[in-house]
């Protein structure tokens, strides 16, 4: 009844926005549409309202029709609020190649603010409620597709994020999952969001990057593996700056994406301000056969597994969420006395297609981390954090990964 009942909102909020483009006068849409889920009722407003111009700039040079809507949800705090948006607002923009972008002259160079880039988005009234909460999700993924109908879109998610831990806060550790809607604890854990991506997008969505922390992890993309083709993040904790999107977004709309040059873009900006990085792209339909590959693997090496210590695989945690993910190719390595099989290796490239990383020069942000062990992706290792009952439980009862590749 409640999803219902927010689909039916989302159709009154779309029929009685003034500002549509007449069908008539909206632009040929390209094959993918771009949509961006931005949660920033939190610490991240700011940063995330620059992404939304770095996306706009991008729109602005582009040589081919292309269509984007972001949903937004600004901060409530005032000393966090952009101070551009004050409700949450769905922003669409219409580019036709030919310097219009929503029927208007493209913005230009100092012209390019983020107060002039929201007042030429068009703006409908997203679906109300918590922006994690799954069936208001779903009310304005759908909205955002009606708004701009594709063959397959892409989607972008920005945030605070800890990969597949249970959203929760305690005195010694704050976890999120995805997303963080004003309270740490309006998140929405990996499960119940893969299940409203497939329920969005049966069959059409190409790709889902992720603009948060930690989020490249095997238990993350087996959820995906019937939601998405590609995944795109990171496994370690990102900069606030997000990605480059005045440097990528174009060529996310590309019917063959050019992934390694989206990692290199990436890390490459990162490079420019100094900050660090770990990128990668994961095919998730190579999900079923990579984690069959690596149960193979520890289950014909269960006593290794046993007597292995967690300090001599390379983990991409730090502080408090330190051994959260290890590194698959560097524990796969170290259960085979350091050489990686050739049958792994085939179904890891098969998985990880794209990768690129840059380490920061101050240790304290990054932890200890060794270029040359990074294969893309991490995952984590039963009771590798054993006073973490929560964690543990957790794991066993609601990750489908443990299932598959742990459960015995």
């Amino acid at each position: 009844m409640k999803k219902l009942f927010l689909y039916i909102v989302s159709l009154f909020i779309l029929v009685g926005c003034s500002d549509e483009i007449p069908e008539h006068e909206r632009p040929v849409q390209s094959k993918r549409a771009i949509l961006a889920y931005l949660i920033a009722n939190n610490n991240l407003d700011t940063d995330i309202m620059n992404n939304v111009v770095w996306m706009y700039e991008s729109l602005a040079q582009s040589q081919d029709s292309c269509s984007l809507a972001i949903y937004y949800k600004p901060s409530s705090n005032n000393s966090y609020n952009n101070g551009y948006l004050k409700e949450t607002q769905i922003l669409t923009f219409f580019t036709d190649g030919h310097g219009q972008i929503n029927g208007q002259p493209a913005l230009e160079g100092s012209d390019i603010t983020t107060g002039n880039v929201v007042e030429q988005a068009l703006k409908y009234t997203a679906v109300p409620g918590t922006a994690t909460d799954p069936d208001v999700m779903q009310a304005n993924l759908q909205a955002m597709a009606d708004i701009i109908p594709a063959e397959s879109y892409g989607l972008i998610f920005g945030s605070h994020a800890t990969s597949w831990m249970p959203a929760e806060e305690n005195p010694f550790i704050s976890t999120k999952s995805f997303g963080q809607d004003g309270s740490t604890y309006n998140s929405i854990n990996i499960p119940e969001f893969a299940d409203v991506l497939e329920a969005s997008f049966p069959g059409n969505l190409d790709f889902v990057l992720f603009d948060a922390c930690m989020m490249q992890t095997a238990e993350v993309c087996y959820e995906l593996r019937n939601a998405t083709h590609y995944c795109i993040a990171s496994v370690m904790e990102t900069p606030t700056e997000g990605f480059p999107y005045h440097r990528i977004l174009s060529e996310l709309y590309q019917d063959d994406i050019d992934f390694n040059q989206i990692c290199t873009d990436v890390v490459s900006f990162n490079r420019e301000i100094g900050r660090w990085g770990t990128y990668a792209v994961v095919d998730c339909t190579q999900m079923d056969a990579f984690a069959a590959s690596v149960r193979e693997e520890i289950a014909s090496k269960a006593s290794l597994v046993e007597n292995l210590s967690s300090h001599a695989i390379q983990q991409y945690g730090r502080n408090q969420f330190r051994f959260f993910s290890f590194d698959i190719a560097d524990l796969i390595q170290q259960l085979n006395e350091g050489v990686l099989p050739d049958a792994f290796q085939q179904i890891l490239s098969q998985t990880i297609i794209a990768k690129s990383c840059i380490e920061s020069v101050n240790r304290q942000i990054i932890g200890d981390f060794d270029e040359d062990k990074y294969c893309g992706m991490g995952m984590y290792i039963p009771d590798a954090v054993p006073g973490n009952t929560r964690w543990n439980d957790y794991y066993r009862s609601a990750i489908s990964w443990y299932q598959t590749v742990w459960s015995e």
